[in-house]
């Protein structure tokens, strides 16, 4: 018998004479159990869990809750022990949940548990991903109540099922309903998130071997792979498991081709994505995740009117429920309108990419940093610091208001507004004192007000426990470079470990030898790329400073290290113009366009150089080229209609904006332009 918790039962609605019971599994969870098993209080009557091993206080913790605890020697079958914990339950209803989440309203489950005509439940489960919960989760429905009959029990050693038992016919005996889980295990921070990773790619593993045919476990596989980045193998599993699918209908089907599109995207592999959403969009018109791919297909490949399309059509169908896909919460919003601004902003629109950019900001659940940043960077370069910072106040959340105006101050340190910065970052640390990674990007702005020692001061309130223990060690780095202090670089390198194996420690003593001249010979011990991204962020942030003794120093490094396929000399020509080094810069975009690797914002880009030193004929070349390379940005028909202008060829800049109103007959800079210029050409002629 399992053991009935009066603190639970007293509390339980009257009326209902159905008894629940919550089956669990647990290992080592003391930290986060008791939020779970607090979530159910009032709605459960009986609590049994399967403790497979615990060595802290994860058993102590459930029988304070009144639990039967049974114990069950681990066997990699999330199956058999989800079972066991069944076979133990004496209610009339199960309720399944892991310890990493937390019922929400579950007093509401209670009414349904009463319905005849029903054997079970789907709840919308969400589950919060990247560095903390709140903002990015994927949504889904999550069938974890049933009738506690002995025919239903669970298959599967991994993302165990058990819905096929209970309603064979899909959807005649069972339904969704709204009520929340939120699962917090895959947070990016978590212990139990990293051990999560190698845990489920065992098992994952052995269930092939044992179900080589079995769409479903191919598909976990495939998932598996894919969390950790290794998008070529999950694309594997994925196009295998698509092959053995019984029917477009499988609960997992929809997820399954979104999935198969996202690893071709990331694989760059653009024109199979979009003949793959296509057929997906068929049978699936709308899901939304899906028409937000397609818009960042279309993106990459620079057709822009498609992209936009598609993501319209995904802020039309909003987000889902989780009551038909499993969805990423904010394709039908706020990734959306982001995407929206970067796009707009990309072809030159600045008025539509802040609107964009601030619906990005205000739909958004919680705070969403990377539209925030790009409109304060858009505003900042075309307004008054102090008109922006009043415009961004007046759209920041309520939520994580401190996280947001440390945001705003990264931004202004990086547009070269220190103090202004620093007073940000002051606010925002008083509201959240414990928030280290403020400390970081405080210490930055005393380095760069010139008060290294400042900087190094505040860094020390920075505890190796902290998650911004690493970026303070890189800080060091920089300060030991900017400074020439050999021995302050060497404390962050010594402090930074084996993180990311090894990584940064190499790539920071690779900087700090070239600080002093000295430059790697034989074979890199770590990958190139990795090693390239590094050094370059470093020489990036040596040049925000003005270093620049340090940066050049960093230059023949990152030659020394670079591979071809790195367009090195592309990212040094925009970074030297974009301080305004014009002549070296000239010097590395030329290079990149002899190499064959520029892009049109390359040539674009030389252009304005020519332009400014008044080499006309050669601005002309290069504004042409980009527009050829590019004929759906209106920054480059404006480019070149102003270049054209300029030398009062009126008529054929007016051929230029009309032709890019051939391509966006509703863009208003566009016409209001080619109207301006008109008058102009009238003029001249009279």
């Amino acid at each position: 018998m399992g053991l009935k918790i009066t603190t639970l039962s007293d509390s339980t609605p009257s009326g209902t004479s159905q008894r629940l019971s919550l089956c669990m599994i647990v290992k080592d969870e003391e930290e986060a159990l008791p939020r779970c098993l607090r979530s159910v209080q009032g709605v459960a009557d009986e609590i049994v869990i399967v403790d497979t091993g615990s060595t802290d206080r994860t058993v102590e913790i459930a029988e304070s809750f009144g639990a039967k605890v049974i114990h069950e020697p681990w066997t990699g079958d999330f199956a058999r022990h989800r079972n066991t914990s069944i076979d133990a339950a004496t209610g009339d209803w199960v309720l399944i949940l892991d310890a990493d989440e937390e019922l929400v309203d579950g007093a509401a489950l209670r009414p349904l548990l009463d319905d005849p005509d029903q054997e079970g439940y789907s709840l919308r489960e969400v589950n919060f991903i990247g560095l903390e919960a709140g903002l990015e989760a994927v949504v889904n429905a999550a069938f974890r109540v049933f009738r506690n009959r002995p025919q239903y029990r669970y298959d599967g050693a991994l993302h165990e099922q058990i819905q096929a038992r209970v309603d064979p016919d899909g959807g005649s005996c069972t339904r969704f309903v709204g009520i929340e889980i939120l699962h917090y295990g895959y947070l990016d921070h978590t212990t139990e998130a990293r051990r999560k990773k190698d845990r489920n790619m065992r098992i994952v593993l052995e269930e092939v071997k044992r179900k080589p045919d079995d769409a479903f476990t191919l598909f976990n596989a495939g998932v598996e792979f894919q969390r950790i980045d290794d998008h070529r193998t999950a694309l594997d599993y994925f196009s295998r498991a698509f092959k053995n699918l019984a029917s477009m209908r499988q609960y997992f089907a929809s997820l399954l081709v979104r999935n198969i599109v996202a690893s071709l995207q990331r694989l760059e592999r653009y024109d199979e994505a979009l003949e793959v959403a296509a057929d997906a969009l068929e049978a699936y018109p709308d899901f939304t995740d899906l028409h937000y791919l397609v818009g960042q297909l279309h993106f990459a490949r620079r057709e822009y009117r498609e992209a936009i399309t598609s993501f319209r059509q995904a802020i039309d169908l909003g987000d889902h429920g989780g009551d038909r896909y499993m969805a990423q919460a904010g394709m039908g919003s706020f990734y959306s309108w982001f995407a929206l601004g970067t796009l707009h902003e990309a072809i030159g629109d600045q008025s539509e990419a802040v609107r964009d950019y601030k619906l990005a900001v205000t739909s958004a659940r919680g705070f969403y940093a990377p539209p925030l940043v790009r409109l304060a960077q858009l505003l900042l370069r075309n307004d008054e610091a102090d008109r922006t910072e009043a415009f961004l106040r007046g759209i920041l959340p309520t939520a994580k208001r401190a996280d947001a105006l440390r945001a705003m101050g990264e931004v202004f340190l990086s547009e070269g507004f220190p103090d202004r910065a620093q007073r940000l970052l002051q606010e925002a640390l008083s509201m959240t004192p414990d928030t280290h990674a403020i400390r970081v990007t405080l210490a930055h702005c005393h380095l760069a007000a010139g008060a290294p020692d400042t900087a190094l001061a505040v860094l020390d309130e920075v505890p190796a426990s902290s998650e911004s223990h690493a970026v303070a060690c890189g800080k060091r780095v920089l300060i030991g470079l900017a400074t020439g202090r050999r021995d302050v670089g060497e404390q962050g390198v010594a402090d930074i470990g084996a993180i990311a194996d090894g990584l940064y420690a190499y790539a920071w003593r690779l900087v700090l030898d070239a600080r002093e001249g000295v430059l790697p010979e034989g074979e890199l011990r770590a990958d190139a790329n990795q090693v390239t991204a590094v050094v370059f962020d470093i020489a990036a942030a040596l040049m925000e400073l003005g270093s620049l003794e340090a940066f050049n120093a960093m230059v023949p490094l990152l030659y020394r290290v670079a591979t071809p396929e790195a367009a090195l000399d592309e990212r040094l020509g925009h970074l030297l113009l974009k301080h305004g080094f014009a002549d070296p810069a000239a010097d590395r975009l030329l290079a990149s366009v002899r190499e064959g690797s520029a892009g049109p914002e390359t040539y674009a880009a030389l252009g304005l150089l020519c332009d400014h030193k008044e080499l006309r004929e050669d601005a002309e070349v290069f504004f042409r080229e980009a527009l050829d390379r590019d004929r759906e940005s209106i920054g480059r028909y404006l480019d070149l209609a102003g270049h054209l202008s300029g030398q009062g060829r009126y008529d054929e800049a007016n051929d230029v904006l009309r032709a890019g109103q051939g391509v966006w007959p509703h863009s208003t800079i566009l016409r209001e332009l080619s109207q301006s210029l008109g008058v102009l050409a009238g003029s001249s002629a009279n």
